[in-house]
């Protein structure tokens, strides 16, 4: 706990690591780190570390230490305090100068607090702690899982507004009800103006904070500074519909956002209705898990790729409001996250029909939704329509995953066709594995100007059905034996003859 500082810098060249430190684990962190061979640093408290090779911090000597290195490290990129009560063995001197010597290592970009009581370091070094921040590039700022009080949140955002090239900021309370109590709506409100400064915000993640409408509408005169926000995740607060519409409003200068979380809150059908129809075209991916929404009212799903709605139980009708999109011709879905939505057999059918003619969705998943077999077989015609060839070749080849491992093993075996990117061949195999016999005649108008074609295609998919080659082109040709015969007739006379390819 001795404060005298430490001059690394002139003991260096006669200090071995075996003598700072008798930690094997922080030995060899130490001489990775001397080596510049470390590009992330995790700190703990010791009896803390994992078998990630965090660095336990045992006394200031060692933080000494660590910091002159850390100050002379070129490859270091992240620095990370995992734990409370990580400094506790070290005095504030020293974490004063293990901070001083962090802010002068400009090729860290990112800060990452981790399960820690940020109200034991802001209240030891608070003001080191702001240097450390602002004078630092960090372009990644993390704090997940943190107790975070008034004073806390205060001191964090008011650093944030001086952090300009800051680029991604992740920040999450604690999910319990408790914790959350430290924290509301007016206090977050009265700190986010403060990221106004951050104008090359990419992704900004604002998680279990007790935001609600104060909130969004400080965020909304937040958005329009962040022209290059791409990921907005706002899980678990209390944002209801009056939030969905401050929201939208604020991000519609936001024209590169690409994805919105909004998962754990009270957002209803007519939140989603206004999120579907007033935000920036460039949304291609939204979640909604868990919240309000019923899908009780008519609502048009087509404009995202992604949409997460599980865990929303819905209506009787809902299902019949998906599928009626599902089957537009503009849907553009390619992943639909359906699980825990009380759906049920027949809702599985309806969504099951919609998917008929639809060639773009990949994913659907419906697992925790009381299915049974009778449930998950309305797929099979789907994606395996064996009432003809044609039938068959115009069936489902793009959806491959249904996010249940107990389906019934035909539809498992042709959601796994379907993963091959290679529609055509998907078709065939459909075609080969459901017809025993190869009904040649629809293809006789064709007459011989079809043979090269049969015999390439059979020949190609011979090893999965070798018995259909052989009687495929004997159905074929025994269909006309005259046109056959004069082909023979006439090369035997010596006149040449070619088969149109």
């Amino acid at each position: 706990m001795s404060s005298q500082a430490v001059d690394c810098n002139a003991l260096e060249a006669t200090t071995s690591i075996e003598e700072i430190t008798g930690d094997e684990q922080n030995r060899d962190i130490l001489r990775s780190l001397q080596n510049d061979e470390v590009s992330e640093l995790w700190l703990c408290r010791p009896g803390l570390a994992s078998e990630y090779e965090d660095y336990e911090l045992s006394n200031s000597r060692e933080l000494d230490w660590l910091g002159h290195f850390v100050k002379k490290s070129t490859g270091l990129e992240s620095v990370s305090i995992f734990g409370d009560d990580t400094f506790g063995n070290c005095s504030g001197h020293s974490v004063d100068r293990f901070l001083h010597d962090l802010g002068k290592c400009n090729h860290i970009k990112k800060m990452h607090f981790s399960g820690t009581d940020l109200a034991e370091i802001i209240d030891k070094v608070g003001g080191a702690m702001t240097g450390a921040i602002t004078s630092n590039n960090f372009t990644r700022f993390f704090v997940d899982e943190c107790h975070l009080g008034v004073p806390e949140a205060t001191f964090l955002f008011n650093s944030f507004g001086n952090m300009i090239s800051l680029e991604e900021l992740y920040v999450e309370g604690i999910e319990e009800e408790e914790e959350l109590a430290n924290l509301n709506d007016g206090v977050m409100a009265s700190c986010i103006p403060s990221l106004a400064a951050c104008t090359g915000m990419q992704s900004l993640q604002l998680n279990h904070l007790n935001l609600s409408t104060n909130s969004c509408a400080a965020l909304r005169g937040v958005f329009p500074q962040m022209v290059t926000l791409l990921k907005l995740v706002l899980h678990g607060n209390s944002l209801d519909d009056d939030c969905t519409r401050l929201l939208v409003q604020g991000l519609s200068d936001c024209k590169q956002l690409q994805s919105l979380f909004l998962s754990d809150n009270r957002i209803s059908d007519n939140g989603l209705d206004v999120l579907v129809q007033s935000l920036p075209t460039s949304v291609d991916e939204l979640y909604l898990a868990r919240n309000d929404i019923t899908l009780a009212r008519h609502v048009l799903l087509l404009r995202f790729g992604v949409l997460n709605i599980g865990g929303n139980t819905l209506c009787p009708g809902g299902t019949r409001v998906i599928a009626a999109s599902l089957a537009n011709p503009e849907c553009r879905l390619e992943e639909l996250h359906l699980y825990s939505c009380s759906i049920g057999d027949e809702g599985t059918a309806t969504l099951a029909e919609g998917m008929r003619n639809n060639q773009r969705l990949t994913v659907m998943s419906l697992e925790g939704n009381n299915i049974t077999e009778r449930g998950w077989n309305a797929f099979s015609s789907i994606l395996c329509d064996t009432s003809s060839i044609n039938d068959t070749y115009n069936s489902n080849h793009t959806l491959r995953d249904l996010g249940n491992y107990l389906i019934p093993q035909d539809v498992e075996m042709m959601l796994r066709l379907n993963k091959d990117k290679n529609k055509s061949r998907v078709a065939a195999n459909k075609i080969l594995q459901s017809h025993r016999h190869l009904d040649m005649r629809p293809l006789f108008g064709w007459e011989l100007g079809l043979l090269p074609y049969v015999v390439a295609w059979l020949e190609h998919f011979a090893k999965s059905r070798p018995d259909l080659k052989l009687s495929s082109i004997f159905e074929f040709v025994r269909a006309m034996p005259m046109k056959v015969t004069d082909g023979v007739v006439g090369k035997a006379k010596g006149g040449k003859r070619k088969l149109n390819s």
